[in-house]
């Protein structure tokens, strides 16, 4: 095997060791299960973080104010943003049959 796929895999076992030492009510989430989703979320994530960098770069000027009230910079609002994305409501039932089925962390 090659060291690209050999590197690929140690990064896929850390990513499932990570995620699934996570809980929820208690339970494990999968790291098997979820690695594809989470290895797309943080590539995702990784990428637009890049891109924002990068127009930063070009635009330095662009940062605008602070936010009133809120004592966090631009980068700590842009990961907040982002986390944002997955806040969400459900009953203890629902957490559980989704650790069980779904794909998503």
């Amino acid at each position: 095997q090659n060291s690209t796929l050999l590197e690929y895999k140690k990064r896929v076992i850390c990513m499932e060791d990570q995620y699934g030492n996570f809980t929820i009510n208690g339970e494990n989430i999968n790291g098997k299960q979820t690695v594809g989703e989470n290895i797309a979320d943080n590539g995702g994530l990784k990428a637009s973080y890049e891109a924002y960098l990068e127009w930063m770069r070009q635009n330095p000027d662009g940062e605008e104010g602070t936010l009133p009230g809120v004592n966090l910079n631009h980068h700590q609002l842009f990961f907040l943003s982002f986390g944002q994305v997955w806040c969400s409501h459900s009953t203890p039932q629902s957490e559980h049959y989704n650790l069980l089925e779904d794909a998503h962390s």
